[in-house]
């Protein structure tokens, strides 16, 4: 099935004239994916669009960054030959090594919030994905979800007790459900049924709201509801596609990427969905694997 889809360390010790130097936080970055048809890198950028990074090198594309939960690593999905596999890497691209292998699907990895495990989207080469989570070295690999529907597009909360995901297993389109880490006591969050997949759910850092890409009439655009499922509000009215939400660590902006026919845009606005701001107007990312990640 085709889906369109630093931390402050400041101490002061006065009186002592050898003190080492104040830790700055490191600057606000967002992982993204940009290059041509067949042949898509993770890259990184500051907020402001510059400071741009090519962070993967070698064949293949290279999709659904996100970074660890102390910033010191990233994961992604290397595609290379129909099969994808989930890699890690240094924050600064080095390092690289895969976690999974074999005759797999395996997309959209995310980070647990204590950093121990991994929880992604794992398919056959034919038939539909289940959720699975893995330690973080790639061990233990372990199916959550077990059904013949498509479930896919997992993401933590921020204590690590629950995964959000989209699955088409109502019979319509994809739909919102939460369940705990463990696939015990999953529960329908919204109804909406959206016929374009790429739902990509993300917890705010206080745990209270879940933005997503839910479909209306005309589009996919990015919806918020409280983290029980109530309160549902559409934030963007931006037309065409727009998905792969991610928020600042503040809970108070919200980054997203907007695609209109070939051209894709990387945006942020507030958390009420005002103030919508260009990041970078010609991203060249792909709507397939194209997700960005605000750094923790």
């Amino acid at each position: 099935m085709t889906r369109f889809y630093a931390l402050l360390l400041a101490t002061a010790f006065p009186l002592v004239a050898s003190a080492a130097p104040a830790l700055t936080p490191a600057a606000p970055r967002l992982l993204y994916v940009s290059g041509e048809a067949g042949s898509f890198h993770v890259h990184a950028m500051k907020l402001d669009g510059t400071d741009k990074e090519k962070l993967t090198t070698g064949d293949g594309n290279h999709f659904f960054p996100a970074w660890s939960p102390d910033g010191k690593k990233i994961v992604y999905t290397l595609e290379i030959g129909g099969r994808q596999h989930i890699h890690v890497m240094d924050a600064s691209g080095r390092n690289d090594s895969a976690l999974t292998t074999g005759d797999v699907i395996d997309r959209g990895p995310a980070f647990s919030p204590d950093g121990k495990k991994i929880a992604f989207t794992r398919g056959a080469l034919t038939g539909f994905p289940d959720i699975w989570v893995m330690e973080a070295d790639g061990t233990k690999p372990l199916n959550l979800t077990e059904d013949p529907a498509y479930d896919a597009d997992p993401t933590w909360s921020p204590d690590g007790k629950k995964i959000a995901y989209v699955s088409n297993r109502a019979g319509g389109g994809f739909r919102l459900y939460v369940m705990d880490a463990d696939g015990k006591n999953r529960k329908e969050l919204c109804a909406n049924d959206n016929r374009y997949g790429v739902g990509y759910p993300t917890w705010s850092p206080d745990g209270k709201k879940i933005a997503y890409a839910d479909a209306t009439p005309a589009a996919l655009e990015v919806f918020l509801l409280d983290a029980e499922g109530s309160n549902r509000k559409q934030l963007t009215e931006e037309g065409g596609m727009n998905s792969y939400a991610t928020w600042s660590k503040d809970s108070k902006k919200i980054a997203f990427v907007h695609f209109n026919g070939p051209k894709s845009t990387i945006k942020v606005m507030d958390a009420d969905g005002k103030n919508v701001k260009t990041i970078l107007e010609d991203a060249k990312t792909t709507a397939e694997g194209g997700r960005i990640a605000w750094r923790p």
